[in-house]
């Protein structure tokens, strides 16, 4: 068995499940391994050199190659109601390319940045996010070297983005819970693709996520551990051991 049926398997072994668990007053952190599907947008390429390029833009996005999907979340709940951060690893590489655009993708990121708000009715969670792209192009035009900037400083904070996001919890015990996680998102970044920024391409994105979180529940103010403080902080591990067993990195070769 493959490393992606293995996964897909284990997602439909675990929402089988039947979980009846409520969000607690408090602060929650969760980690969330899984991939994403975007449908088909157009991408408009502007260029300097030659006429501008639009097509209806068909997107692989690689889940488990390279640097993985995963999302990270930070979250207030008081009275079944939360708001919190939300990170997501999100990548596209274009599959129709053409004779202008050899090579097209934000593979070390279309991140997404989003600002939660968050209701749990009959104990599943359902969201609202808005937020921000921050980008970061990979790119080949037929007749010029690649266009990449590795590291942080090749990324770009561009372009809002929206998110609908229901999770459904499926089993828990006094620290910790396990939870389905779905979504839709849509987005749109406008990022260059040369050093010349007249030169951008714009790409807007909709897509669906579907993941397996792990997540830690809040720490009470008083007589908590030292193990119980370290234990808060175990889903951030999760991405790290997942990659293993994939081989694949937390973030993109060259950070």
């Amino acid at each position: 068995m493959s490393r992606v049926s293995f996964l897909i398997v284990w997602i439909l072994i675990l929402t089988s499940i039947s979980g009846v668990s409520s969000f607690h007053d408090g602060l929650y952190l969760s980690t969330m391994m899984g991939c994403s599907k975007s449908g088909p947008s157009p991408l408009t390429v502007k260029f300097q050199d030659r006429d501008n390029e639009t097509i209806s833009a068909n997107y692989d996005n690689r889940c488990f190659e390279d640097s993985h999907w995963w999302s990270f979340r930070l979250e207030q709940w008081q009275n079944k109601s939360g708001w919190g951060l939300e990170l997501i690893h999100h990548k596209i590489y274009l599959v129709n390319t053409t004779q202008s655009i050899r090579s097209f993708s934000l593979s070390d990121g279309y991140n997404l940045l989003f600002l939660n708000v968050a209701k749990q009715l009959n104990n599943i969670n359902y969201r609202v996010g808005f937020g921000v792209v921050l980008g970061h192009m990979d790119v080949i035009v037929s007749g010029r070297d690649r266009y990449i900037r590795k590291g942080f400083h090749g990324h770009y904070l561009t372009g809002p983005a929206f998110q609908l996001n229901i999770e459904k919890l499926l089993w828990q015990s006094s620290s910790h819970f396990i939870s389905f996680d779905s979504k839709f998102t849509a987005a749109y970044a406008e990022v260059p693709i040369s050093a010349n920024p007249s030169e951008l391409a714009i790409a807007p994105d909709y897509a669906v996520h579907f993941s397996i979180a792990v997540g830690s529940k809040p720490l009470r103010t008083f007589n908590q551990t030292s193990k119980d403080k370290v234990l808060y902080f175990l889903p951030m591990v999760y991405p790290f051991i997942t990659g293993k067993f994939l081989g694949t990195e937390l973030l993109p070769g060259g950070y």
